[in-house]
């Protein structure tokens, strides 16, 4: 009889009004300055991070080589960032692994020129000097569009550039076109006016957006937490596609931008956490060419790197399916 009453006096203590809720778990999250991160800069923002029992501090990153670095040194505990950084953490044995999608959509890429430079097709661009970010998933799908058309690859002279300036150096008139991604594309199309020609978005040859990151270290300390993460996500994610006016704002005022600018670029964006089929052929795609261009040192592919975010997407899929409306 003692024992049960032992058992019945740590039923009630469980339940009891006094019982102490768990302390949230605080946790360091690299943003990257892209558009297409908005989701995450709203679960932070929104609170949807904080209702599945974390506060978060949003630490700014410039770009998917900071991020990889950033959470592979332990100086953030979650980041996200595109198909190329993944398959290159992956390849290289960097200790976190992806979770989720925070957006997705190729067509956030793109080639953009100069009208006064002579350039109105991809046949133009022969001869041309053109800005880009080598070993990226854009400059993929900028070679595939190159092929697509009948160009020889090496009639393009290449200038190497962030996706950050670029936009410059093209209004500056030093390069002819840019090999770029949004919210970029916007900012340097309203900047030439109607000089500016886009001589084609990217979607139809590689997948824009990304993954979200978790730790391996994290992942070890709190692996109940895991799921409540990627939860949150999802729940930023159907904000955003529900409310992407307020969503804009919220993002522009993070990586300082013009909320108009940064609206009219989710139109190239999904904000959708699933991994789809055209994302998983994508990314072994561009694993295939960071191969061939000896970015990484081994083949990956899609199937075991993203294991992990295909394994939580059926899990939540089961206890929030409503999130995905």
């Amino acid at each position: 009889m003692r024992w049960i009453m032992v058992l019945l006096t740590g039923a009630l203590c469980v339940v009891s009004p006094h019982a102490k809720a768990a302390e949230p778990i605080k946790v360091r999250l690299g943003i990257l300055s892209g558009a297409a991160q908005a989701a995450l800069v709203v679960a932070v923002e929104k609170g949807f991070f904080a209702q599945h029992g974390f506060v978060v501090e949003a630490r700014p990153l410039v770009g998917g080589v900071q991020g990889n670095q950033a959470i592979a040194a332990g100086q953030v505990d979650w980041s996200a960032g595109g198909v190329e950084p993944t398959i290159i953490a992956a390849a290289s044995g960097l200790p976190f692994k992806p979770y989720a999608m925070y957006a997705k959509g190729g067509d956030s890429y793109g080639v953009l020129a100069r009208k006064n430079a002579g350039i109105t097709t991809v046949q133009d661009l022969a001869g041309k000097t053109v800005a880009l970010t080598p070993g990226t998933a854009p400059v993929q799908g900028f070679e595939e569009l190159l092929q697509s058309g009948g160009v020889p690859a090496g009639s393009v002279h290449r200038v190497n550039a962030s996706f950050t300036t670029m936009g410059q150096m093209l209004v500056q008139g030093s390069v002819d076109a840019m090999v770029g991604i949004e919210p970029y594309l916007t900012l340097t199309q309203h900047e030439l006016k109607a000089n500016a020609v886009m001589i084609s978005r990217l979607g139809r040859f590689v997948q824009g957006g990304g993954f979200f990151y978790i730790s391996d270290a994290w992942a070890a300390a709190h692996p109940d937490k895991i799921e409540d993460a990627v939860a949150a996500l999802w729940d930023a994610e159907q904000f955003v596609r529900h409310n992407p006016q307020e969503a804009a704002s919220i993002e522009a005022s993070f990586i300082k931008a013009d909320a108009s600018v940064i609206q009219a670029t989710f139109q190239y964006l999904r904000f959708d956490p699933t991994i789809d089929a055209f994302t998983v052929k994508a990314f072994d795609s561009t694993a295939a060419y960071l191969l061939k261009e000896k970015l990484i040192p081994h083949a990956v592919n899609a199937a075991d790197v993203l294991a992990p975010a295909i394994k939580m997407e059926a899990s939540l899929r089961q206890k929030m399916p409503e999130a995905l409306q």
